[in-house]
């Protein structure tokens, strides 16, 4: 990768790691930080993630910015690698994000109620 890119890599991560901060600081204060985070690795996915090209020599771009472009300048549109590459990340990340906050509101539901049995003892959910 020529030292151009790298520069405009450096550039784009930076931009996109303020960006990300600054989401995290206006979303601080909400009661589901697992849903915080599900947003935030969701967005950072989609906009770090380099587009894979059929091109051996081809520079690696981000994959949303990227697929942006395609849609909007091309005449065919985004093309099929593009869109994959956009999917399998914003989904790859959506699904452990929500299998990460299945598991920690079931074991909030499990803290919960074992602070409930701790003050009643003759405390029994049926």
């Amino acid at each position: 990768m020529a030292e151009e890119y790298r520069i405009a890599w450096m550039i784009y991560a930076a931009g996109t790691l303020v960006l990300l901060l600054s989401g995290w600081w206006f979303m601080r204060k909400w009661k589901w930080s697992w849903l915080r985070r599900t947003l935030l690795l969701t967005f950072a996915a989609a906009l770090l993630v380099p587009a894979r090209s059929a091109v051996q020599d081809s520079v690696a771009l981000p994959v949303l910015p990227l697929f942006v472009y395609q849609t909007l300048f091309e005449e065919d549109g985004a093309t099929p690698e593009v869109t994959a590459n956009l999917v399998f990340a914003t989904g790859g990340a959506l699904s452990l994000m929500a299998i990460w906050g299945l598991v920690s509101l079931y074991l909030g539901y499990r803290r919960q109620r074992r602070h409930r049995f701790e003050e009643d003892p003759y405390f029994n959910e049926q």
